[in-house]
């Protein structure tokens, strides 16, 4: 039996150990906040650019339906937040940890992650077309229906995720492992090259392996 790799782990977010409290803030264009705990509603359906968070945490802040231009986050920590609908255009996220937030229909299309983990996250119909990422890794998110076409992941994890109708076409995850993601519906299945699996996977990855290349089961 092959020895079992030990999955990719992201650098984590280094936080001062004093954050300034901050509420009621609002995204603005050529925004920077340093070393801060922020809550509340601070951008839902907001339109801003530049906008610089660095070595903060943001707990239950509403960002559903905001717009940001060039997002940059750097060491940072968003804690429940509600990014529905989002749309972070050119976004660099560097030591970033997103737990348990809701991110359905978030658009974060051609962004580059380094040392990224989303942990608890619910992000159906996700948009992470042409990512560019280092030592990211998906935890326990819901992904049903995420755009993952054409993306870029190296050092990578995908672990106990739900990945039903996921599009993996042209996706680029060399040793990524799967274990314990539900498989089901996977769109491009014969990209996923160079991935690591379960034995309870293998099933239901092949069968769409099969379907991408017209393979009939016929007895």
């Amino acid at each position: 039996m092959a020895e079992q790799t030990a999955p990719p782990s992201p650098q984590g977010p280094r936080l001062p150990t004093v954050l300034a409290p901050m509420e009621g803030e609002r995204l603005a264009d050529d925004l920077t906040w340093t070393g801060v705990e922020v809550t509340g509603d601070i951008g839902a359906g907001v339109e801003a650019a530049d906008v610089e968070i660095t070595e903060s945490r943001l707990v239950g802040c509403d960002l559903a339906g905001t717009a940001v231009e060039r997002l940059r986050m750097s060491d940072v920590v968003l804690d429940g937040c509600d990014l529905s609908g989002a749309l972070l255009y050119d976004a660099l996220m560097r030591r970033v940890e997103l737990r348990d937030c809701r991110m359905s229909g978030t658009v974060l299309a051609g962004a580059r992650l380094h040392d990224v983990r989303f942990v608890g996250c619910k992000a159906e119909e996700a948009n992470f077309r042409s990512i560019q990422g280092e030592r990211v890794v998906f935890d326990d998110t819901i992904l049903r229906g995420a755009d993952l076409n054409s993306s870029t992941i190296t050092d990578g994890a995908l672990l106990g995720c739900d990945l039903t109708r996921a599009d993996v076409r042209k996706a680029k995850l060399p040793g990524a492992p799967l274990h314990g993601s539900i498989l089901d519906d996977l769109v491009g299945a014969d990209h996923l090259r160079g991935v690591r699996i379960d034995g309870t996977q293998i099933v239901p990855l092949a069968l769409r392996l099969f379907a991408a290349l017209g393979v009939a089961v016929d007895d």
